[in-house]
């Protein structure tokens, strides 16, 4: 997708860019509230609207799938700083809709609002991945896209406090928050990789998955999104109280631990072999999951997955970018399409949950998205 031209070298971390960029990622954060959130929407529907309910995440991630390769093209012409522009204004619009729909609103409120929240977010993860990369050197990349993710899940520590008062909150707080990083970002300086007026499209990109690392590493990160957002919709019905928001609190807790630990050891240790012993851990988590019924047992298992899911998108974005360095772009294309997943984590989960009754086997989809990163980091280690 990008022109075929030697991408920018970068020798030292830029802070003073690094800053608001890293704010960026904190606000790609706020579309993961609806998957836990839908959980307290429902209880505003009756019966027979609740597996409409299910499917507000796809509104979300639907539109990485949609949009994600013509807004890389775009980016191609306009820049990246522009195209965060855009998703910040996205964001904004999303978050306020259902806020001024008030409590009580039509379901199809929060479809809109959660679907303009979806295309900001798009927009957000197509510019700010990259973004990055023009700022910090490429053998310090895996490291600090894990350091993004801390800010990214520093996001949803806001969720239990404000969601066992009114999760309403959140959505003003967010977009003044969203506000306030794109006035920072407006006024910051960004140097960019020479604009390409080639509009390319989905073709450009699909063409990058002959290559075997970044095939699969596309596919791990759409099992990566599927299997997140599958535990944010499951951690909250896994245990029967009111309380149960907590699962997920402690889950993003968890794995900003996770990311603590994983940008030291980055540094020191090969981030796939990394990436294959925290996926062995998750996957033995899942058959937990499945068979415990203790609540304290539950809350240290769904912790516990948090931590090792912290290093799993950087390390899969880190490695397809290193594949083909000279088409950054096209790989930030493909990487957030892959996002699209998610869209069907609450459908399939909601389908398991109504047809057996019993959410703890929700946790199989989660499990075979985790296998499958486990293959890949096992190939992408030998390769």
């Amino acid at each position: 997708m990008d022109k075929k031209s030697s991408p920018m070298r970068v020798d030292k971390v830029d802070k003073r860019v690094l800053g608001p960029v890293l704010m960026g990622f904190f606000i790609m954060g706020f579309c993961d509230i609806v998957a836990p959130i839908s959980g307290r929407i429902a209880t505003e529907f009756p019966a027979s609207q609740q597996a409409a309910v299910s499917f507000l995440p796809t509104m979300v991630f639907l539109w990485f799938l949609v949009l994600s390769t013509p807004l890389a093209a775009l980016m191609n012409r306009i820049g990246r700083k522009a195209m965060s522009m855009i998703g910040y204004a996205f964001t904004i619009a999303g978050l306020l809709v259902p806020f001024l729909a008030g409590e009580g609103c039509a379901l199809g409120w929060y479809f809109a609002g959660f679907g303009l929240l979806g295309i900001g977010n798009t927009a957000l993860q197509v510019a700010v991945n990259p973004l990055l990369a023009t700022i910090v050197p490429g053998e310090r990349m895996t490291s600090y896209l894990t350091v993004g993710q801390i800010f990214r899940n520093t996001s949803l520590l806001l969720l239990a406090p404000i969601v066992t008062g009114s999760w309403r909150l959140l959505l003003p707080i967010y977009a003044g928050l969203t506000v306030l990083g794109g006035i920072w970002l407006q006024f910051t300086t960004v140097a960019e990789p020479e604009r390409s007026g080639h509009a390319a499209g989905m073709s450009d990109c699909f063409r990058l998955l002959t290559n075997r690392a970044v095939l699969w590493c596309t596919l791990g990160v759409a099992c990566f999104i599927a299997g997140d957002v599958g535990i944010g919709f499951l951690s909250v019905r896994l245990i029967d109280n009111p309380d149960s928001i907590l699962t997920t609190t402690g889950f993003y807790a968890c794995r900003i631990v996770g990311t603590l630990v994983g940008a030291w050891v980055l540094v020191r240790l090969s981030d796939v072999k990394y990436l294959s012993w925290n996926m062995a851990g998750a996957l033995v988590l899942c058959v937990v999951l499945l068979f415990v019924r203790n609540e304290a047992a539950i809350y240290a298992a769904v912790g516990l997955m948090g931590f090792a899911m912290a290093c799993v998108f950087a390390t899969f974005y880190a490695v397809a970018t290193k594949a083909v360095p000279e088409q950054a772009n096209g790989v930030a294309g493909l990487m957030i399409m892959a996002i699209a997943a998610g869209a069907v984590s609450g459908p399939v989960c909601g389908a398991i949950i109504r047809w057996t009754g019993n959410p703890h086997l929700g946790m199989l989809f989660v499990a075979l998205c985790v296998g499958y990163m486990l293959w890949a980091s096992i190939k992408l280690k030998i390769k």
